[in-house]
């Protein structure tokens, strides 16, 4: 294995994912700029300035053309990839929490933090729509959660959007119809939701959780099909694009890093067979929690991103891409 490790935050990552080529690779933390890096050397092409704190997600259109950021400065903002511009804001009244694009690119979806008399939203606006762009203008969708949602994603083409909450709710909208969820899972995780992502053919969500477990759900009906455990929570997990493995990354809460040693930490990324749900391989590298994970299109480089503020790219030996798992 070749890592890469990559140092352009100063403080935690939030997010880390790659384009749908795969030759760019954007990552979020503490700080107040996302970065845009080359995966093939990890030099860092630029850097995007506008938010005045934490950004907590981000996503990028499928020709990578467009991205959204979502930031505890209370605004989701919209990029010009190539350039660098922020080409719209979207003003809200408390921290925004996650953000999403939609397969065609032209719907952001949003979620922000309950705060005070504020409710937890999620909203859905049309980019094509300056009305719905405004710091006032009114969202085609919105609904409001009494516990914060932490994370949300298109789940369904431009259709259908998945939120995970803090209380480890996991509910599914269709917005063209109503404000109600057609699909819920209450049973799968019994804390708060770290992260959602959906797999590369779009059939399972996999969604991990502050209870020390990851699970894979049916895209169409949120059902189990799958758990997976951990010794440590789970701050983020994601599908392998060509073979039937999952990856987790967490460790523990970054509250307790200075008084865990590393070995006993739990820091490492670690690879589980999808069907039999077993553990059979790990790997090192960072020194503290991994707080996000993304398989590369190709399926042989893994991006993580951790407490330390490194950005580390690992490209998996021919090996990996080789092993037959045992039955």
């Amino acid at each position: 294995m070749r890592p890469l490790s990559l140092k352009g935050h100063d403080r935690a990552l939030t997010r880390v994912r790659f384009n749908r080529e795969g030759d760019l690779l954007f990552s979020a933390g503490k700080n107040k700029a996302p970065c845009v890096w080359y995966t093939e050397n990890g030099e860092r092409i630029g850097t995007y300035e506008g938010h005045n704190g934490v950004v907590w997600d981000l996503d990028m259109s499928w020709d990578t053309k467009r991205m959204v950021t979502a930031s505890g400065d209370n605004s989701i903002k919209v990029w010009d990839v190539e350039t660098g511009e922020c080409t719209d804001t979207i003003n809200q009244p408390t921290p925004a929490r996650s953000v999403t694009l939609s397969f065609s690119g032209n719907l952001v979806g949003f979620s922000t933090l309950k705060m005070t008399k504020n409710l937890s939203s999620l909203c859905v606006c049309d980019i094509r729509d300056p009305e719905q762009m405004k710091e006032l203008g009114e969202p085609m969708f919105r609904t409001t959660f009494d516990h914060s949602v932490v994370m949300s994603l298109f789940s369904s083409l431009d259709e259908k959007i998945t939120v995970g909450n803090e209380n480890g709710m996991i509910l599914q909208y269709d917005i063209r119809n109503s404000s109600e969820p057609f699909a819920t899972n209450e049973s799968t995780h019994r804390f708060g939701i770290t992260d959602l992502q959906l797999s590369p053919d779009g059939a399972f969500i996999i969604s991990s959780s502050k209870d020390k477990t990851a699970a894979l759900l049916d895209v169409t009906n949120l059902k189990q099909l799958k758990q997976y455990r951990s010794e440590r929570p789970v701050n983020s997990a994601c599908v392998s694009p060509i073979r039937d493995h999952i990856v987790l990354g967490g460790g523990e809460d970054a509250m307790q890093v200075t008084q865990t040693a590393v070995s006993a930490g739990h820091f490492e990324a670690k690879l589980y067979h999808m069907v039999f749900e077993e553990e059979f391989a790990r790997f090192k590298g960072h020194f503290g929690p991994i707080n996000t994970l993304a398989f590369h299109p190709e399926g042989n480089i893994i991006a993580s991103g951790g407490e330390d503020g490194y950005v580390r790219v690992q490209e998996l030996d021919s090996e990996y891409l080789e092993f037959t798992y045992d039955y």
